[in-house]
């Protein structure tokens, strides 16, 4: 009787995470041929079907968004700047957000991501986070620390040795190996969709199969009879191995098979198992393959990801349904992850639960309310709610209340202010201040350092004597000013000997380091406020950027007037801060009217004149 013998397809397995006695490291999957590199296969996978392909970064896509929200109440300017620095700069190549988009890919395909952490000069904050690939890092057998190689594949693979992440005991530098819970994955993640990686290996067999245009080949499906007697059995296993390599799978698609023989009774007969009907059940493998793709990924509308499934027509309110469906089921739990990861490194510089992601949504969904509203003119939004544009007349009504309400500050300031036949300027500086903060920040520093250039100076000197680490972002941000103002001060107190800026290399990495020079301290401890008997008061005066007289014609009737008293007389900032509280303006912001620049099409929401700061004292 003739044996028949069969030759075996892998089937899927579930990776096994083991201990291997000669090796330091746990095997990440312990089946060949990717022994200690699942995380390669899945990459394999990632990169090689085209619609897992589209999935995972449809996803990613979601769960990014729109980056991360700073949640700012409650958070002074130096923190916020230091917040924002953090954001923006968490290493020298990267924002926090590219950082957090590469963690959200990789979070989709192995269902874990890693950070390399690197600590400041202190090991009280971070210096720099990098993006790790997750691929490259096995876990040491007593979890302390991670080994790093480029390459796997070989049996003895070159590594290097880094450190786990530890909250409590910050130093040098760390990776901090994060992994998503799925059953089973107890010391390397397993992904989410690991139901449908068989679906998804076919998916790519399949794109192999048209590619290499297979019609009629070995495949599963097809017995070889041969009628030349019974091979021993070494000799059965040779004509298997030599089949396998060379007829089968989707690689050897349209090989020609050559079969030389003395007669056809010792010829060999190959025999088709499939029907007339491949074509058919073709089209029916890939929508089961498409169908379980979807399953394993957890996807409720397809359209949603640019699938758009035959005689199906997805409408905007059917879009946003589904949108919703799916960030509630799915999206939410990943972007939590996420936060949790980078607010829990956030609070190592000092900010708890501070960043937020903010959701994307799908194309085709309207604008929101509010920003139509933003965009959109008086006129605009009242046709769209149905009211007649404003009339001429209602415009002039207006127009003459804002008029009106600009004399009113005339004859405010006229009630109060300092009169120049009393007090004499000792020298002065013109001033646009934005804020509050920064007014009072100048009057600060004017009353500590004195009135010229040297004041600011000394003030961002006194700054970086506090906390060398501060960034030149967060100095502007704290003084509320400009960042080539404070590059600007820096440069001079180097060239004044009175500070010092260097590199120093942490870890690999270089990171900035900046000391006071004992010239730098003893300026410090010796500078001298303002005299006792002067004041900081303001008055209104034409800008140096503005050529011509003070007043032309065309100058409003509020500047006009303010000209004419700021000659016989200044104000304090509280006195102006009053005025602007009672008439419901902020005169340090709108200054006038606007001002078109001479020969340009510059507009700015100001005119021509200036606050101008100055020093006075008594006559």
């Amino acid at each position: 009787m003739d044996k028949l013998f069969t030759i075996q397809l892998d089937a899927h397995k579930v990776p096994e995470f083991k201990e291997d006695r000669s090796k330091d490291w746990v095997l990440y999957g312990s089946s060949r041929p990717y022994r200690n590199r699942y995380p390669d296969y899945l990459l394999d996978l990632f990169n090689a079907s085209a619609k897992h392909h589209a999935i995972v970064l449809g996803k990613t896509d979601y769960i990014v968004g729109k980056g991360f929200n700073v949640k700012t109440e409650g958070l002074n300017t130096v923190n916020l700047a230091a917040l924002n620095q953090f954001l923006a700069e968490p290493n020298k190549d990267e924002s926090l957000n590219e950082i957090m988009a590469k963690c959200a890919l990789d979070l989709e395909i192995f269902n874990g991501f890693a950070l390399e952490i690197i600590y400041n000069q202190t090991n009280k904050k971070i210096a720099a986070i990098h993006h790790a690939e997750f691929s490259k890092y096995r876990k040491s057998k007593n979890g302390d620390f991670y080994y790093y190689s480029e390459d796997w594949k070989p049996h003895k693979p070159k590594t290097e040795v880094i450190g786990a992440f530890d909250f409590e005991n910050p130093q040098g530098r760390q990776l901090l190996y994060v992994k998503a819970y799925h059953p089973g994955g107890v010391v390397y993640p397993l992904p989410g969709y690991l139901g449908s990686v068989p679906y998804i290996e076919i998916d790519k067999e399949i794109a192999n199969f048209h590619l290499n245009s297979i019609k009629n080949g070995f495949m599963g499906g097809t017995m070889v009879n041969f009628f030349n007697g019974q091979p021993t059995p070494e000799e059965q296993r040779a004509i298997e191995d030599k089949l396998y390599s060379k007829f089968s799978g989707s690689d050897n698609a349209n090989k020609i098979v050559l079969n030389f023989n003395d007669s056809r009774e010792q010829g060999a007969e190959i025999i088709p198992l499939h029907g007339n009907d491949f074509e058919e059940r073709f089209q029916v493998l890939n929508d089961t393959v498409q169908m379980e793709i979807f399953a394993g990924h957890r996807i409720v509308d397809p359209n949603l990801f640019g699938i758009k499934e035959e005689g199906i027509f997805a409408n905007r309110q059917q879009l946003r349904d589904s949108y919703e469906l799916f960030q509630n089921t799915y999206v939410n739990g990943r972007q939590m992850l996420l936060e949790q990861v980078f607010n829990g490194l956030a609070s190592i510089q000092g900010f708890e639960g501070r960043l937020e992601i903010q959701d994307t949504e799908p194309i085709g969904v309207s604008f929101s309310e509010a920003t139509r509203v933003n965009v959109m003119t008086t006129d605009e939004i009242r046709a769209e709610i149905g009211l007649e544009p404003l009339t001429e007349q209602v415009q002039e009504a207006m127009s003459k209340e804002e008029d009106e309400g600009e004399l009113r500050l005339c004859e405010a300031f006229k009630e109060c202010g300092l009169s120049l036949d009393e007090w004499e300027v000792v020298e002065g500086k013109e001033v646009r201040f934005n804020s509050d903060r920064e007014l009072e920040l100048s009057e600060e520093r004017i009353t500590r350092y004195g009135f010229g250039t040297e004041a600011f100076n000394m003030t961002v000197l006194e700054l970086l004597s506090k906390d060398p680490t501060l960034t030149w972002s967060a100095i502007a941000a704290q003084l509320e000013t400009t960042l080539d103002e404070v590059l600007t001060a820096v440069r001079e107190l180097s060239s004044a000997n009175l500070l010092t800026i260097g590199t120093e290399s942490i870890v690999d990495t270089p990171q900035r380091s900046v000391e006071v020079t004992p010239q730098g301290t003893k300026a410090l401890e010796t500078a001298e406020p303002l005299e006792v008997g002067l004041k900081i008061a303001y008055r209104y005066v034409k800008s140096g950027e503005a050529s011509g007289p003070s007043v032309l014609k065309t100058t409003r009737d509020f500047c006009r007037d303010m000209v004419g008293q700021s000659e016989r007389r200044v104000w304090t900032s509280k006195e102006i801060a009053n005025i602007g509280i009672r008439e419901d303006r902020n005169v340090w912001l709108r200054r006038g009217g606007f001002w078109t620049r001479k020969g340009t099409d510059v507009t700015t929401p100001y005119c021509r004149h200036v606050w101008e700061q100055v020093i006075i004292k008594e006559k």
